[in-house]
């Protein structure tokens, strides 16, 4: 197939939450199909990456440079013009410009937008099959957003929620399929009044890059007045990211005190990218590290007893539990965290709702060796059976196929959010 990939920032190197997703799909179909890939580049080194994309995609990959600050400034102004800040945000006559010359270069069979901000731009390319990856119903992280900012700020994210809300819902209206990462995205679009074809397709984890669960791990940390091996806790992440940076304070000062007390040599480690002030001064109490940027998250994970996940604020499915589960390390998130995942509480990974519960599961990890080398063979099985990404590839691939019988879309072109072109 001829199939047209948009891309709302550069899907490489697959080193966080969306870039992983992006990347995998991305290879599955350009090892098997004529790609051309169009992508945002938020961040000049992302233009070292270019090689490895034109490569992949045999020579058809166009990056469009987008300045974050001129951006902000355009969701502004779509904001004062009655449209949504992500609209603005994403609106780019260079991006437009490419996908008309891509156009222009021959008919595809199908487009896939990754996100709901470049999927105005697949409304107006002529396919039999449109499909839009919107991943979580984002406009639903602005309400959440919303509940715990200050004014004027939630008054803005409210009203965020509502025009996003409005531009997905009317993206499902010309799109053939719509892809959600977890069940309960689905269906909560579906209760906010998203119609067509809507179908689930789950995040994964590339386990043959994994190790396998740890059979013969050394003896775990000593509680109080023990011994030398201090207790690892690491948290993966983006660290600009709103309910990143939410749940590692969270977690830094009402969870981890409880568990310093028992374990006063424990170690709480932040690791990711573009940590913000406020996770930064979380390095000045006792115990917590800020990595910040690494090579490769792997090696922290590797390293730790625990991989922790206390989110309070989630859309979607945090990369960084499958991620933990892949690598054979144990997990304690709370249940908002693994809602989109398929797993048990305490038979591949611990949960809890409250700071004093949430402490004492992970101190439970670090006294019983057995019981994170159960939860890590259990989780790593699971893994394996429904979160490969080969095979979540081969069903995306299905999905833009045109043996799929049950798309819907027509090649008619339904109209654009973003302006004509000038």
């Amino acid at each position: 197939m001829k199939i047209l990939f948009l891309a709302h920032r550069t899907p490489y190197p697959p080193d966080k939450g969306d870039k992983i997703r992006s990347f995998h799909l991305l290879s599955h179909l350009a090892r098997r199909h004529d790609v051309t890939l169009i992508y945002f580049v938020d961040e000049a080194r992302d233009r070292a990456h270019s090689a490895q994309l034109n490569s992949l995609c045999k020579g058809k990959a166009f990056a469009v440079r987008r300045h974050r600050w001129w951006g902000n400034c355009r969701g502004l102004a779509a904001l004062l013009a009655g449209r949504s800040l992500t609209e603005g945000f994403y609106d780019s006559r260079a991006f437009r410009r490419a996908v008309k010359n891509a156009r222009c270069a021959g008919r595809f069979d199908a487009v896939f937008a990754f996100s709901s901000g470049v999927a105005p731009y697949a409304a107006r390319v002529p396919a039999a099959r449109k499909l839009v990856d919107f991943v979580d119903v984002d406009s639903d992280k602005w309400a959440q957003l919303a509940e715990t900012a200050r004014l004027p700020l939630s008054l803005l994210y409210r009203l965020e929620h509502k025009r996003l809300s409005r531009l997905e819902i009317a993206v499902t209206a010309w799109a053939t399929r719509s892809l959600f990462v977890a069940q309960t995205e689905a269906d909560l679009f579906r209760a906010r009044g998203g119609g067509g074809v809507i179908e689930v397709l789950p995040n994964g984890t590339q386990l043959e890059l994994r190790r396998l669960p740890r059979t013969a791990a050394p003896a775990p940390p000593v509680d109080a007045n023990g011994g030398a091996a201090p207790a690892k806790i690491v948290f993966i992440g983006t660290m600009d990211y709103p309910p990143n940076v939410d749940a590692v304070e969270y977690f830094a000062r009402e969870i981890f005190p409880r568990i310093r007390e028992q374990f006063p040599r424990a170690l709480f480690q932040i690791v990711g990218r573009a940590p913000t002030p406020a996770v930064r001064r979380l390095g000045a109490i006792d115990g917590v590290e800020v990595v910040g940027e690494v090579a490769d998250v792997r090696a922290y994970l590797v390293g730790a007893d625990v991989s922790v996940a206390p989110m309070r604020i989630v859309r979607g499915v945090p990369n960084k539990v499958l991620e933990a589960m892949g690598m054979g390390i144990p997990v304690v998130a709370t249940p908002a965290a693994i809602q989109g995942i398929d797993v048990v509480d305490g038979e591949e990974i611990l949960t809890a709702s409250s700071a004093e519960a949430f402490a004492a599961q992970v101190m439970r990890l670090l006294r019983d060796h057995d019981l994170g080398r159960a939860l890590t063979a259990r989780a790593w099985k699971k893994m394996k059976r429904d979160y490969d990404w080969d095979a979540i590839g081969a069903r995306l691939e299905a999905l833009l196929s045109p043996q799929d019988r049950a798309a819907t879309a027509s090649d008619d072109v339904a109209p654009s959010t973003f302006r004509k072109e000038g």
